[in-house]
């Protein structure tokens, strides 16, 4: 297969077009879904017999509070007398997705995106609340949230199994520190550095975190035990340990190779310089390839063809390099030896055009947990920091989708109490606008 139009690509010719100035794109227009409120406007003055020929439309956009309102369930009660003298009374029966809590769906939603989407701590919730008259404490607020992570748990589980049995076979993995409060541990100790594992789809675009209290093999053990395809990671032993298990292909990620060679630039600025001379090309071919949304294999083709030279003559560099160094523990001999030891792995996604160059797709997920480690500091306890894994799971996987998180999270928290088991599918993220659409059938006359 031959590429249309790739024949006499360079990457000199793809670095001046990037360099060239964009055009300013104009002031934003409104997206059309948004609902239009008119005001007509008349010339002062206006003679009668004047003509209308045209109109002018100037949008701004506005913004109107959100509100808080009370659903009041009246339900009216009847009596009948019967014959033999006894009463019979009649009443409606509450929905049965209603619970007991103060809070309907639609405010346990508002509460758990404020906090795991816009990452705003709870006592702020309720500086808010106490603005429309509304005085909750901590603890009720945090029963909403942790009662919504505890309906979400079967769609979490559902999210597991699409992920390690995706039928794409493709699975990036990082993890990252997480402080819990531990009322178990000894005085002075009352903290607990746990991680975040996380694991990404970037075919299928699906995100699942799980919370464990170490990093060791066992912690990666209930995801990557299953799992069977490419595991695309950083460097770190446990990866390369689940990487080398039967059926699975581990692929390293050149991103974290590159930052090795930025390191060392301050104490060996000519050879770090050469190394990244040639990322800066590798990386210029699959911006390249985004660009044109190249197939997977008119990418395969395209990095056959322009990224193996690139990548061999780096490779054959750092083989000619190694031997004049009279030490590796210098940032460009750590460099060296971190790209010689994977070469074999950084070199994996020349071979399937399904494979992302880096992982900086799971890093980006990671960036909301490490959002709201600055404002709330740490979880309350391990169960919290499992909920946390729940909703940041389905939330990134919402974003991902384009999918509203308060709005499919509401759906969810309202239809979950009478929802088949058998159907826990239909509520996963990407399979909301089916969802939707469905919903919008229903409700045409």
């Amino acid at each position: 297969m031959r590429i249309k139009g790739t024949g006499h690509f360079s990457v000199r010719d793809y670095q001046k077009f990037k360099s060239e100035r964009k055009k300013h794109p104009g002031r934003n227009e409104i997206p059309a879904h948004i609902e239009r409120k008119y005001i007509d406007m008349y010339p002062d003055n206006l003679p009668e017999d004047a003509e209308h020929f045209d109109t002018i439309e100037t949008e701004q956009l506005e913004y109107d509070p959100a509100k808080l309102f009370a659903t009041v369930y009246r339900r009216y009660k009847y009596k009948q007398s019967k014959p033999d003298g006894s009463t019979e009374f009649f009443i409606a029966n509450l929905p049965e997705e209603k619970d007991k809590s103060l809070a309907a769906p639609s405010l346990k939603a508002h509460a758990t995106t404020e906090k795991y989407m816009w990452h705003m701590p709870i006592y702020r919730q309720m500086q808010k609340f106490s603005q429309h008259g509304i005085i909750l404490s901590e603890n009720t607020i945090g029963d909403w949230i942790n009662g919504a992570c505890r309906s979400l748990a079967a769609t979490y589980d559902a999210l597991r199994t699409n992920i390690v049995k995706a039928a794409s076979g493709y699975m990036m993995s990082d993890e990252t520190p997480f402080t819990v409060l531990d009322t178990e541990k000894g005085k002075g100790k009352k903290s607990h550095f746990g991680y975040m594992w996380s694991y990404c789809n970037p075919v299928d675009k699906l995100v699942f975190f799980e919370y464990q209290r170490g990093r060791g093999n066992k912690h990666a053990r209930p995801v990557l035990q299953d799992f069977k395809g490419y595991l695309h990671t950083d460097g770190y032993n446990v990866y390369k340990h689940y990487g080398s298990l039967q059926g699975v292909t581990h692929v390293n990620c050149n991103a974290h190779a590159c930052r090795k060679f930025h390191e060392a630039k301050f104490t060996d600025k000519k050879r770090a310089e050469h190394a990244l001379m040639l990322y800066s090309k590798l990386y210029g071919i699959e911006s390249y390839c985004r660009e044109q949304n190249f197939s997977f294999d008119q990418r395969k083709e395209i990095r056959q063809e322009k990224s193996v030279p690139i990548l061999d003559e780096l490779a054959a560099w750092v083989r000619d390099e190694i031997p004049r160094l009279t030490t590796l523990r210098s940032p460009i001999g750590k460099a060296l030896a971190y790209f010689s030891e994977r070469e074999k792995q950084l070199g994996m996604y020349l071979h399937d055009g399904m494979l992302l160059m880096d992982t900086n797709l799971i890093e980006n997920t990671i960036r909301p947990i490490a959002l709201g480690r600055n404002n709330f500091l740490f979880a309350g306890s391990h169960d919290a920091a499992q909920n946390a894994a729940i909703i940041y799971s389905l939330f990134a996987t919402c974003k991902l989708h384009d999918v509203n998180a308060y709005e499919w999270l509401k759906y969810v928290l309202t239809a979950m109490p009478t929802f088949p088991s058998s159907r826990i599918k239909e509520l996963l993220p990407q399979n909301w606008s089916q969802v939707l659409v469905e919903r919008e059938l229903v409700a045409e006359p």
